[in-house]
């Protein structure tokens, strides 16, 4: 337990890149036929992955709360401080009022991350048995 800030830290570092690279390509597939300044929009498009990750990320901290050995022990408290976040988000975006390509954006990032945050979460898991 003594790794959740590393790990958290490291699921913000690999879910922003690899959004970043996703969200690029789902950009240049749905936007292929405009002829808007590519590099421009990169830069958009990666900071605006970036602070949603960032958001992710601050969502998650409750997991740091593992740390304590008796929430870590109950399945429950630690399937809900570590995951209850980033399923807020989504929860999140889902009713927003968004049109369809802003909320794909966010959901393509939030997936990303979700599905890094669980890697590391099983693998935290296994080493704890």
């Amino acid at each position: 337990m003594k790794g959740l800030p590393i790990t958290l830290f490291k699921t913000f570092i690999f879910s922003t890149i690899l959004a970043i690279v996703a969200n690029i390509i789902y950009y240049a597939y749905m936007q292929h036929n405009t002829a808007l300044d590519y590099q421009q929009v990169v830069q958009l498009v990666s900071g605006g992955t970036f602070f949603l990750t960032l958001i992710l990320t601050i969502m998650s901290t409750p997991m740091l709360f593992l740390v304590n050995i008796n929430y870590w022990n109950n399945i429950w408290v630690r399937l809900l401080l570590y995951f209850l976040g980033s399923i807020v988000f989504v929860v999140t975006v889902l009713l927003m009022p968004l049109n369809v390509a802003n909320k794909l954006f966010d959901l393509i990032t939030v997936a990303i991350f979700i599905l890094v945050h669980f890697f590391f979460y099983a693998r935290i898991v296994r080493k704890t048995r």
